[in-house]
């Protein structure tokens, strides 16, 4: 759950803050809020079928697939912005660091 913390809320509050800059970028919020809910749930779901697992190493699986669906979850917001953003896929990777590196020049 620190996962989201940490990660998920400054992905969107970076989206929140450039959305009102670039209003001409359609940032998909109906859908990143479905992904965010589900994988919030499912995280919770496999978080709580840890305590139900009687096994140390299918706990570990449970775990790690909690894990991956945090990380999946909060990374999902920045990758659906820069296809929003994106014409062509080769260049999603340049955008994000671009995008990124123009919102934390604005605070230095």
């Amino acid at each position: 759950m620190l996962l989201f913390g940490l990660v998920l809320f400054p992905i969107l509050g970076l989206i929140g803050s450039s959305a009102g800059t670039a209003w001409f970028v359609p940032v998909p919020f109906g859908a990143i809020a479905l992904v965010c809910t589900v994988g919030f749930v499912l995280t919770l779901g496999l978080l709580a079928l840890i305590t139900r697992v009687r096994s140390v190493p299918a706990a570990w699986v449970v775990a790690s697939a909690a894990l991956l669906c945090v990380l999946l979850t909060s990374l999902y917001p920045a990758v659906a912005v820069a296809q929003a953003g994106v014409d062509q896929g080769g260049q999603v990777i340049p955008w994000i660091l671009g995008w990124i590196g123009r919102t934390t020049g604005v605070f230095s």
